[in-house]
C-alpha cells in the first residue's frame, strides 16, 4: 500500500476503532451516576449541534427523499444505542465491546433475506466461528446469558441492520448529510425517552463532563467525519479488515481502564469472535494478497 492517502487512511480508521473501542469502558464508568437515555440525549444532541455548525451546508443539496431515507436510517440506530446502553449496566465493556462488535456476521444473512443473494463459504465459516465465541464469552455453567450480554447481542443485530439500511437506502446521498439526520432524529428520540422514563433534572460532575467531551467530539464527531473520509481512498476490504480492531481495542481498553477481569475462556472466545469477524469481511484474501508476485502493487 505505497498510496499516500491511502496509508493515512489505515491510520485514521485505526484511531476510529481506538475511538469506538474505548466507548464503553468510559460508558460503563459513568452509566451508574448519570441516566442511560440522558446519557445518549447528551452524547447524540451535542453531536447533532457540532455536525450542524461543520456541515449543515450540505443539507441544502439534498432531496426530501434522502431526508426520508435518512430518517428511517437513524430508526435503526436509535435501536442500536438503546439496547446498547441498557445492556452496558448489566454486563462488562469487555464482554459488550465483542458482542457489538460482531455485529458484521449477521449482515450476509440479513442481505440473502433481503435479496436471496446466499453468504459464500468464509461468512458461513466465519459466522460459526463467532458464535461459538460468544457462546465461551456469554454461557454460564447453566448455559443462559444474562440480560446485558442478551440486550448486547440484540444491539449487535440492529449495528448490522443499520449497515444493510446505510446500502440499501443511503447509496445515493450525501453520507455525511445522511449522519447529521440520523444524529437529528436520534437525539429526538433520546429527548423523548428521556422525558418519560427519567428526568431533566441532574447534576453534572466534572467526570460527567469529561466523559462526554471525549464520547462526543472523540467517538462521535470525529470518529464518523473519519471513518467518511478515509473510506474514499480504501477498499471495502481492508475498511472492514482495520475496523475489526474495534472489540479487541475495548477489552483491552475495558481490563486497563476499569480492571475488568478476562478469564482464559473468555479470552479464547474473544479470539474466536475477532477470527470469525475478520473471515467473514476478508475471505482470507490478505493471506494471498501477494500471491502474484512479492513486488505485485496491492489494492486500495
Amino acid at each position: 500500500m505505497r498510496n499516500p492517502k491511502a496509508i493515512a487512511s489505515v491510520f485514521s480508521l485505526v484511531f476510529v476503532a481506538l475511538a469506538w473501542g474505548t466507548s464503553y469502558a468510559i460508558i460503563k464508568d459513568v452509566i451508574g451516576s448519570l441516566p442511560p437515555f440522558t446519557l445518549m440525549l447528551f452524547r447524540f444532541g451535542f453531536s447533532t449541534l457540532i455536525l450542524t455548525v461543520l456541515y449543515g451546508h450540505r443539507l441544502k443539496t439534498i432531496t426530501v427523499r434522502h431526508v426520508r431515507n435518512s430518517a428511517w436510517i437513524g430508526l435503526f440506530l436509535i435501536l442500536e444505542y438503546i439496547c446498547q446502553i441498557l445492556g452496558i449496566r448489566h454486563t462488562t465493556a469487555s464482554n459488550q465491546s465483542f458482542l457489538v462488535g460482531a455485529c458484521v456476521i449477521f449482515v450476509p444473512f440479513l442481505a440473502w433475506f433481503l435479496s436471496g443473494q446466499r453468504p459464500d463459504g468464509f461468512a458461513l465459516g466465519g459466522a460459526l466461528l463467532a458464535a461459538l465465541g460468544i457462546g465461551l464469552l456469554t454461557l454460564h455453567g447453566s448455559l443462559s446469558m444474562n440480560k446485558g450480554d442478551l440486550l448486547s447481542l440484540l444491539a449487535s443485530v440492529f449495528v448490522a441492520c443499520h449497515m444493510v439500511a446505510i446500502e440499501r437506502l443511503g447509496r445515493n446521498g450525501d453520507p455525511v448529510a445522511s449522519t447529521l439526520i440520523q444524529f437529528f432524529v436520534t437525539s429526538v428520540a433520546f429527548l423523548i425517552l428521556t422525558g418519560c422514563y427519567e428526568s431533566f433534572t441532574f447534576a453534572l460532575t466534572p467526570k460527567h463532563w469529561k466523559a462526554l467531551a471525549y464520547l462526543v467530539v472523540v467517538t462521535t464527531v470525529l470518529a464518523f467525519t473519519l471513518q467518511n473520509i478515509a473510506q474514499k481512498h480504501l477498499s471495502s476490504t481492508s475498511t472492514a479488515l482495520v475496523l475489526a480492531l474495534e472489540p479487541a481495542f475495548g477489552g483491552l481498553f475495558a481490563v486497563l481502564y476499569l480492571k475488568e477481569m478476562l478469564t482464559l475462556r473468555m479470552a479464547v472466545g474473544c479470539l474466536m469472535i475477532l477470527a470469525g469477524i475478520v473471515m467473514e469481511e476478508t475471505g482470507l484474501r490478505f493471506l494471498h494478497r501477494r500471491a502474484g508476485g512479492i513486488g505485485s502493487p496491492s489494492q486500495t
